[in-house]
């Protein structure tokens, strides 16, 4: 199953700079968006599982992709139950990568699963209903993940929206296989709250896949969250803002979490 959200982005109208001061200001969301999708790849692998539960037994052979129908697939297990072969085909999709797809600036990330874990595991979590600071250790084992990616260096100012991303997730979801992918219509560094409107939808996908907010996933088109679960959002939406921006007021995430 794959989840969407999306977050609109904020205009301060009067106390832009004081804001971060402590003073206050007048802003609004508008009708300029960043959308979120999250797709974990276990959900291709469900059939496989439900066969391992009826007593097979698993043989991992090795990755064979065809290219069927317009896409990969690969012919990765075989089941093998009685002295017979039992061929189960999946998406084409590597099962122990965490992916991030930044398609509005054009950066494509890839993380081995227990490459993250080897490296965040001995700071805890997930956390998921306590919105938990990112520390000065976990600042630094998530900039080196993120330097072994070759960042581009014109595009080296995006490099703490990725760290973000790797604080959120984990905290939130833990270490999953999964594929993200993150589209805005928003500039960055326009002062339009685009850093806010990315941690907003992102961690509107991540919360929306656990047991901490209420959602009626089977419902079909746009669900909204509830007041206790948009506190939850805010929350933990500022806390990747304060990866990205150090000391931010928290007006951005908040207009972006509350915003129509």
């Amino acid at each position: 199953m794959e989840i969407k959200a999306r977050a609109p982005g904020k205009i301060i109208l009067a106390g832009e700079h004081a804001v971060v001061h402590g003073s206050t200001a007048v802003a609004a969301s508008f009708d300029l968006f960043t959308l979120c999708s999250l797709r974990f790849h276990s959900d291709s692998g469900q059939a496989y599982m439900n066969w391992v539960d009826l007593g097979l037994l698993e043989m991992v052979i090795g990755r064979y992709p065809f290219y069927i129908m317009g896409r990969w697939v690969c012919y990765e297990r075989f089941l093998l139950w009685m002295g017979v072969f039992v061929e189960l085909a999946y998406n084409g999709e590597n099962d122990d990568t965490l992916n991030l797809s930044l398609k509005s600036v054009g950066l494509e990330f890839s993380w081995s699963v227990g490459r993250i874990r080897e490296t965040l595991s001995h700071l805890g979590g997930p956390f998921l209903s306590t919105p938990t600071s990112c520390s000065t250790e976990a600042v630094r084992c998530i900039a080196a993940l993120v330097e072994e990616q070759n960042f581009p260096e014109a595009k080296i100012g995006l490099a703490t929206g990725v760290s973000a991303f790797l604080w959120l997730y984990t905290s939130i979801q833990g270490f999953k296989p999964a594929t993200v992918v993150v589209t805005s219509d928003l500039p960055v560094g326009a002062g339009l709250g685009s850093s806010a409107a990315f941690c907003v939808s992102l961690t509107a996908t991540l919360l929306a896949y656990s047991d901490s907010v209420s959602l009626d996933k089977n419902q079909q088109g746009w669900l909204a969250y509830g007041d206790s679960d948009l506190d939850l959002l805010n929350k933990w939406a500022f806390e990747g803002e304060k990866i990205i921006h150090g000391k931010p007021s928290g007006l951005d995430n908040t207009v972006s979490t509350y915003g129509m």
